[in-house]
């Protein structure tokens, strides 16, 4: 277990040298693929496009007639799903449309709205160049192609992609199995009538709507109490039944954050503690075979580690490569100081400024102040060796509305 908080690289590079926990294979109908991870590659048995056509509604016409103005209509036409092969005679054009298989002898298509039509002659208005306007057979995917590499996950980039190929099943990994906790005996339902100290379990319907995919089979397992022997109790009894567990609160060095000593005793921490703010007191472990993470109780942690930390821990344990979290690069409109040797994730909203974007920091940064993620569009990361913030430089932004998708 590391004796100092570790770097953000540092879990990142301990995170891709995990290997995958699931083994298990299911063949599904493509239509409930959305969100898996593909367990092969997936290579085309067919064309794209199958064959050549028309890109356009127009008209097809042969090379060598591309600089003849006039040219007479052939009383044919082809229409996308027409049965049979065409051809063109020398001096004539036929009627195409978007998507129609091309005549054999014609590379070429004129746009409609580029031609002038009297009775059965056509006149161009604008002469095409050789090619224009025409789909070639596989210039999409060539057949024996690699479409997609085994561990892609399957979403709206690339489903329409499986489907054209003409796969309608797909071999995928089973569901990743997550249960989660929450932990602390202040919690309650939640309820405008809070007595006492109790607070309202937000950390509940958030980890819920986080874990909401199809590569992962989740689980609410109930709210832990401050209770060392209820808490080993607790999360010993569903070790054998999930992948991994996470927990939110009790993962600090409070004389209540138990979850920390039951870690230690009955399996192995890999760390404990992180340079971040917010998110300083995470953990991660492992009790036999499954993955635990203790994160903080404060739900902006929460959902920041979530984005940066828990969700390429999850796709690399169902084989999925590493994810990429991409950003851009914004000038600060503000100022401040900052402790070194931690990263910071400061609440921004973006604004349009003289045509240049600029960040403007949410006043309230605590990791307890649930409105800075509500209320902001993004985060600024502050490396750890930055400790002087002036109006105007530049750092990764990223924004929520790609970072919990």
């Amino acid at each position: 277990m590391n004796k100092k908080p570790l770097y953000l690289k540092e879990i990142l590079a301990f995170i891709s040298k995990r290997p995958s926990t699931i083994s298990k294979t299911e063949i599904i109908n493509l239509i409930d693929a959305e969100d898996k991870i593909l367990a092969q590659n997936i290579y085309s048995k067919i064309d794209l496009p199958p064959f050549k056509n028309s890109a356009v509604d127009g008209y097809a016409l042969l090379k060598k007639d591309l600089n003849k103005r006039q040219k007479k209509i052939n009383k044919n036409r082809i229409a996308a799903g027409d049965i049979g092969t065409s051809k063109i005679l020398d001096g004539e054009v036929i009627r195409i449309f978007t998507g129609a298989k091309m005549p054999s002898n014609s590379n070429t298509v004129v746009m409609q709205e580029n031609t002038n039509v009297v009775d059965v002659e056509l006149s161009l208005l604008k002469i095409p160049l050789y090619g224009d306007n025409c789909r070639q057979k596989g210039e999409d995917i060539s057949k024996g192609s690699l479409v997609l590499k085994k561990g892609s996950k399957i979403d709206s980039r690339n489903l329409n992609l499986i489907a054209a190929i003409g796969c309608n099943k797909v071999k995928v990994y089973s569901s990743l199995k997550v249960g989660f906790f929450t932990s602390g005996n202040e919690l309650v339902k939640p309820t405008i009538k809070l007595k006492n100290s109790k607070i309202n379990n937000s950390n509940y319907y958030l980890l819920s709507s986080l874990l909401n995919k199809n590569y992962i089979d989740k689980k609410f397992l109930g709210n832990l109490p401050d209770n060392s022997v209820k808490i080993k109790t607790k999360i010993l009894s569903q070790i054998p039944k999930y992948n991994l567990i996470i927990t939110t609160g009790g993962a600090s060095v409070g004389d209540e954050d138990h979850l920390i000593d039951t870690l230690k005793n009955n399996g192995k921490i890999f760390f404990w503690r992180a340079a971040i703010k917010p998110g300083r007191p995470i953990a991660i472990g492992k009790i036999k075979n499954t993955y635990i993470v203790c994160l903080p109780g404060n739900p902006v942690s929460v959902q920041l580690l979530f984005a940066f930390v828990v969700r390429p821990l999850i796709l690399k344990l169902i084989g999925s490569p590493m994810l990429k979290i991409t950003s851009e690069k914004i000038k600060t409109d503000f100022s401040m100081v900052k402790k070194t040797k931690r990263l910071e994730w400061l609440r921004v909203s973006k604004k349009l400024i003289n045509n240049e974007y600029f960040i403007s920091r949410y006043p309230k940064q605590g990791s307890g102040m649930i409105s800075s993620i509500s209320y902001s569009d993004g985060v600024v990361e502050i490396p750890e060796n930055i400790n002087l913030i002036k109006k105007g430089d530049v750092f990764d932004f990223y924004d929520f509305d790609k970072l919990f998708i």
